[in-house]
């Protein structure tokens, strides 16, 4: 690997921490809203404002900026994207902070396994094991046959399947797409496919909700933002395992703002993702 392949690297996992950071506010955001708003409005909302708040950098750039030849490529990502959006904001309405994050956070094994069966990728081994060992995390937050298998967590597994396909359809595009390309085409692209079902069942928002509305559109925007740039920095199979962190960070916030009190199981698997990203982190910076 050359110098600039590993310092490539070490900025794709800032940018991954930095979308773990930024979806950890989004499910919150999304937590709170699911109450008083229907999933569709709340994903046109999330898209919408995204599309607002990047319209500068188009109007700076010009139309020619989204000018693409992968529109195969941005169609799969956009459909991919769409259905494990609405999957994941309604099941987050029906589970706990941790629960809805841990069960999520199976996205990133299946974008490497993905990433490895469809693009080619070679994980070397140490990034096998520090997937292995944070979904060992993972498994023992969500305890297979201990919490029962609801709706809430069948939709939450389908929606991580789903982002694992968006995400692998960024990573086969990153050679070509820039990132605002990307960002900007799907975020237009969701606030079409959820416009029509967010009119039909359309409820006028309370005028409480508008700060989490507002932490919603700029949680959204960043998660992908960050979210996409490491993918076009970084190999899948490094980048990815770091979005275990939004285990640890959910947890707390759980506590913080819902009094869900992490029990042991949580606490554990969240301090074996820890080190397990530590360690993948200082393996790159060693090398």
């Amino acid at each position: 690997m050359t110098p600039l392949s590993k310092s490539r690297n070490m900025v794709a996992v800032l940018w991954m921490i930095g979308a773990a950071i930024s979806f950890t506010a989004l499910v919150v955001a999304v937590r709170e809203l699911s109450d008083s708003l229907p999933t569709a409005e709340i994903l046109f909302f999330r898209a919408a404002f995204s599309v607002l708040l990047l319209l500068p950098w188009l109007a700076k750039t010009g139309l020619g900026a989204l000018k693409t030849k992968r529109i195969l490529g941005h169609s799969g990502r956009c459909l991919a994207t769409f259905t494990a959006m609405m999957l994941w904001f309604h099941a987050v309405g029906l589970s706990t902070l941790a629960d809805a994050v841990a069960i999520q956070s199976t996205y990133p094994l299946f974008t490497i396994l993905l990433a490895s069966l469809l693009l080619g990728d070679k994980p070397k081994v140490i990034r096998w094991v520090a997937t292995g060992i944070g979904f060992i995390g993972m498994l023992v937050i969500v305890r297979p046959g201990v919490i029962p298998v609801n709706t809430a967590t069948m939709m939450l597994l389908g929606a991580s399947i789903f982002y694992a396909l968006s995400n692998t359809f960024v990573k086969w595009m990153s050679d070509t797409e820039p990132a605002n390309r990307l960002v900007f085409i799907q975020n237009a692209s969701l606030t079409l496919l959820s416009a029509g079902p967010a009119v039909y069942f359309w409820v006028d928002p309370p005028i409480q909700e508008l700060p989490w509305v507002a932490l919603l559109a700029l949680s959204g925007l960043s998660a992908h933002m960050c979210l996409t740039r490491a993918l076009g920095a970084g190999d899948a199979s490094l980048v990815m395992p770091f979005d275990y962190l939004r285990l640890p960070f959910a947890a707390v916030l759980g506590y913080l703002l819902y009094f869900e009190l992490p029990d042991g199981p949580t606490i554990g698997g969240s301090a074996i993702i820890v080190v397990a990203m530590s360690v993948i982190a200082a393996t790159e910076r060693k090398k």
